[in-house]
């Protein structure tokens, strides 16, 4: 049978689960995740779509129930179709599902993906839908081996909270360090569409008030004989003349975990700095410059995805 998984991205317990360390379960009831995915085989195979569809990308609202009354309880809301061009609909405003189930916990310490899953199980569900509590604010998609799903230049696998709460938690391990280290590719590109105004924010980027999205690519290169990290380059739309060019560094271990692994832009000018956490080889999180996750909204992450032709193979 097969599952498709969902993991929330850093270390509380968010529904109806024992807290880690030095934070409080969510006590709020229901808490409502969204967010827009590509839609890939595997999701369409749980969700009931036909592969021949013509399918752009998949609105999600994912609530999930945390009261004594209906513990344990969740609803999921999808919308996809064509997508309408110049806009961030769909055509003829898409077409509907609905699905309504329980759900359990337990942890994920012998799959690739480190954290506690929440499996999803409903009549209308194909296997079931599986998440893990890593932050309050964030999810993330899996693939059914427990790998993170790999978006494209439009859309990620993230989901986010709608109504977001500020995090204390330590950033997540998704996948051992030393893979990320030891990687043996001379260049990857990353690309992704994020909200516009809370990174330009963050990073003290010139903006325009109406601007609403941002369009990534990000090269990473390595030395061709160490394969230590070497240069970058950076282009987004909020500067088209101009690409962002510079070293980059690896960094292991931040406070709250010395395991999870960064990637920085500049190290050399922490100002200029950019950095983001590395969910496996396939997949970053752009963070501020405090090293915290950012939480999207219905329509775009802050996540980018290795392009399709360079994705690590089986995820």
């Amino acid at each position: 049978m097969k599952y498709l998984c969902i993991f929330l991205i850093t270390g509380v317990w968010l529904v109806g689960a024992v807290s880690h360390a030095g934070s409080k379960p969510i006590l709020t009831t229901p808490v409502t995740f969204v967010g827009s995915t590509p839609a890939d085989n595997s999701i369409r195979f749980v969700l009931g779509i036909a592969p021949n569809d013509q399918i752009d990308f998949i609105k999600w609202a994912l609530n999930l129930h945390t009261d004594k009354a209906s513990a344990n309880t969740f609803e999921l809301t999808i919308t996809f179709g064509e997508s309408q061009p110049n806009t961030t609909g769909f055509k003829n405003g898409g077409r509907i599902s609905s699905f309504a189930g329980t759900y359990t916990i337990s942890k994920s310490s012998h799959k690739p993906v480190k954290g506690e899953v929440y499996q999803l199980v409903s009549p209308k569900l194909s296997g079931g839908i599986s998440l893990v509590i890593l932050n309050e604010n964030l999810l993330h998609l899996l693939n059914p081996d427990f790998t993170l799903m790999a978006g494209n230049g439009g859309w990620d696998y993230t989901l986010n909270r709608k109504e977001p709460v500020a995090s204390s938690s330590s950033l997540p391990v998704l996948t051992a360090a030393a893979a990320l280290i030891t990687e043996k590719t001379k260049e990857v590109v990353f690309a992704g569409r994020t909200p516009c105004q809370e990174i330009a924010k963050a990073y003290n980027l010139p903006k325009n008030e109406d601007c609403f999205k941002l369009k990534w690519k990000l090269t990473l290169k390595r030395d061709s004989i160490t394969f230590m990290p070497s240069t970058y380059q950076l282009s987004s739309n909020i500067d088209r003349s101009r690409i962002i060019e510079g070293k980059w560094a690896i960094i292991k271990g931040v406070e709250g975990n010395p395991d999870v692994v960064l990637y920085q832009l500049d190290p050399d000018k922490p100002n200029q700095s950019f950095y983001f956490l590395a969910g496996d080889q396939n997949v970053l999180f752009f963070l501020n410059k405090k090293k915290q996750l950012l939480t999207g909204n219905n329509k775009f992450s802050f996540t980018l995805s290795k392009s399709a032709e360079q994705k690590t193979p089986d995820q």
